[in-house]
């Protein structure tokens, strides 16, 4: 009896594993597709409407890859929308096969009145979003007629392959803001700590490396792009902010860089729906003008838009820093022991992390932060920190210091820019205290220290810091 039951349980449990693994295909067979027993290439022959397009597949050779093996999804431009493109496309080989490609999708989709944006892959590498009943803008004639091996759909216009945001800078270096973008591929503004990579030179590209890489297709950018003239004089009024060694090239190149980086979007914005303000990658607020906007591109990654106007007040590109007290570079001791991260609220309910050192027993103790380049200008300085463990009020002291430079005896010297005064870290003070102002001359990197008391007495020595914040200022004629 036993062994019987066995063989029968096998075949329960094998025809049920076949069931749930049917083919994804059958279900589209199932969900009413019609002709779904001709193959794809049968059911787009036999298209009134397409032979200009099947013409031009055939001639890319491409009809070679609707072999029955792969299910696709090929969107046709009907005849009347594509006769202009026929001649020109069939005398160069390359346009006429990247063109064909950008019709066909690996995998297959069917149009829905969904408004979720679904990104298609092309077998030209560019990424088509279909939304809102369009693909890549283009609607639809005649949608979701099946086959044994994929589906298409008859459109109303061509799906013109498109540039991504990188190929479209490469290609439009008459624009000084473009030609200078992709110079950053062969030159270092500054000094980096990262190595240049033989694999990919083009990460070497300042602008790729710490504001996005624009050649990712599936990624979405909008980008802002100054006429010449309002260009450089954008560059000249940001100089007197980025004096780099009282080297004029060079403080020219960084100029530019701190006008393109707050040009770059992380967001696909057409003409018609940028809102009256966009945040920059870099963090910059953009005001936008749209009667400033002389021409729109769309692109296969996001939009470029070309302003005739400066869009960036200055004082939106000073942008304030923030140094977060618990993400120190190193401390001048070993004090692990004595060193707490703490998470806390505050009265607002507000959750914050911060750092107390505390009971550490070393006299001067110095807890060091190594800040980005800064502008050469002048910086209001805040700190806020909280004082709600102790019963007694300590002090310590902040300082700017310039990167190490080596003494007589070959020894590491950091030269201080800046010494505010010890200051009193009064009990439960949740507020900001500005410490003072300082001013650097040329653009430069530089360490700010939080130092404690000169006593190793507990209680008299401790440091604590949620953030500095450093305010940059317009500077005054």
């Amino acid at each position: 009896m036993k062994n019987s039951i066995i063989p029968i349980l096998a075949f329960v449990f094998l025809t049920f594993g076949l069931v749930q693994c049917s083919d994804p295909w059958d279900e589209h067979i199932a969900e009413g597709l019609t002709d779904v027993n001709q193959s794809l290439l049968e059911r787009l022959n036999k298209e009134e409407n397409a032979t200009l397009f099947m013409d031009l597949l055939k001639s890319s050779g491409l009809d070679n890859n609707l072999d029955g093996k792969i299910a696709y999804t090929v969107f046709v431009p009907r005849n009347e929308t594509i006769q202009s493109l026929v001649t020109n496309l069939k005398a160069d080989a390359t346009a006429l096969r990247r063109f064909v490609q950008n019709h066909i999708a690996v995998s297959t989709y069917r149009l829905n009145s969904s408004s979720d944006t679904v990104q298609l892959t092309m077998l030209s590498g560019k990424i088509v979003d279909l939304v809102n009943s369009r693909v890549g803008g283009v609607g639809f004639v005649n949608p979701n007629k099946g086959s044994s091996d994929g589906i298409y759909h008859l459109i109303d216009g061509p799906l013109m392959p498109q540039l991504n945001l990188w190929e479209y800078i490469s290609q439009n270096t008459t624009y000084s803001q473009n030609l200078f973008v992709e110079s950053l591929s062969t030159y270092n503004l500054l000094p980096t700590a990262s190595p240049d990579d033989p694999g990919d030179s083009l990460l070497n590209n300042e602008f790729l490396q710490n504001l996005g890489d624009v050649r990712v297709e599936k990624d979405r950018f909008t980008y802002f792009v100054l006429e010449n003239e309002i260009f450089d004089s954008e560059v000249n009024g940001f100089l007197p902010y980025v004096n780099y060694r009282n080297q004029a090239d060079s403080s020219l190149q960084i100029s530019r860089y701190h006008i393109v980086r707050d040009l770059l979007v992380a967001q696909a914005y057409s003409s018609t729906d940028l809102p009256a303000e966009v945040t920059s990658i870099s963090g910059v607020t953009i005001p936008v003008n749209k009667a400033d906007i002389v021409e729109t591109i769309p692109l296969s990654n996001g939009f470029v838009h070309v302003l005739r106007a400066p869009n960036l007040p200055l004082q939106n590109k000073l942008l304030d820093l923030k140094i977060e007290g618990e993400q120190w570079s190193n401390i001048s001791a070993s004090v692990g022991n004595s060193t707490f991260v703490r998470e806390k609220k505050d009265p607002l309910g507000q959750i914050f992390k911060d750092v107390m050192i505390q009971n550490h027993g070393v006299s001067l103790l110095s807890v060091n932060y190594r800040l980005p380049h800064l502008l050469s200008t002048s910086y209001d300085v805040y700190w806020r920190a909280v004082n709600d463990i102790q019963a007694n009020v300590f002090q310590q002291r902040l300082s700017i210091l310039g990167m190490a430079v080596l003494d007589e005896q070959g020894q590491s010297q950091f030269p201080e820019l800046r010494s505010f005064p010890y200051t009193n870290v009064e009990l439960r003070n949740y507020n900001e205290v500005y410490l003072g102002e300082f001013e650097l001359a040329q653009l430069q990197q530089a360490w700010a220290q939080l130092t404690g008391a000169a006593t190793t007495a507990n209680g008299t020595n401790t440091l604590v810091l949620d953030y500095i914040r450093l305010v940059p200022k317009v500077k005054q004629n």
